[in-house]
């Protein structure tokens, strides 16, 4: 079972649901991919014409986040809410998803901050749930990795600064938000990365594709 199953995780998601819908505002394209927490359809408002899932019900793709099936420069935007804590290989991945988006297309990770209370628990709860028995990486890593296999950074933010030790009950205190979003805003609990593979010259072209129901090879040029 998933820690976000709880009456803190919800909630959680739900202040996560939010802050990428507004990542995805004014993002245009065919193709979108959402990567992980399948069940919670993050692309319901997107403006791109498609949208695919890789696992829970809105599944309509089957692959692996460690060895991404798609063509170069073929998907518009991929969104990855907590994949990072579960990839094997954080380099690899990112190069992976630069190598499927279009020049001018869009990566956005939402990830867990070690540096927080989110990250205390992590370290000193010993839960063998997800995600508590992953690992995080920190914000600056994480644009750090993007920027190295080539994408630019348009927008990187932290939020949440509640402590999240209580599963059943959503405790909510202001002032953790004012003095962290003020004073410490380096230790929300969470933080967003849009991200663009802004490649100079180059313009976007509709690739031609057929896609089948839970195939085990998503995409095929024709």
């Amino acid at each position: 079972m998933s820690w976000f199953n709880s009456v803190s995780g919800s909630n959680l998601l739900d202040i996560e649901k939010k802050v990428i819908l507004k990542a995805l505002e004014e993002k245009f394209g065919y193709f979108a991919v959402q990567l992980d927490f399948s069940e919670f359809d993050f692309l319901s408002t997107s403006r791109i014409t498609l949208h695919l899932s890789n696992e829970g019900k809105f599944e309509n793709i089957k692959f692996l986040n460690d060895a991404l099936p798609f063509d170069q420069d073929s998907i518009d935007l991929i969104l990855c809410p907590h994949t990072l804590e579960k990839v094997s290989n954080y380099r690899s991945f990112l190069e992976g998803c630069y190598r499927a988006i279009i020049p001018n297309g869009y990566l956005i990770i939402m990830s867990f901050n070690p540096y927080s209370f989110a990250g205390l628990r992590s370290v000193l709860g010993f839960e063998n749930v997800f995600p508590w028995n992953t690992n995080f990486v920190s914000l600056n890593r994480c644009q750090l990795m993007i920027k190295e296999v080539g994408f630019t950074i348009d927008e990187a933010k932290l939020f949440s600064y509640q402590p999240l030790f209580n599963d059943q009950k959503v405790s909510f205190i202001s002032l953790f938000e004012s003095v962290g979003d003020r004073w410490l805003p380096f230790f929300g609990n969470i933080y967003c990365i849009v991200a663009k593979k802004d490649v100079p010259g180059m313009t976007p072209l509709k690739p031609k594709w057929k896609t089948t129901r839970k195939a085990r090879v998503a995409i095929d040029k024709t």
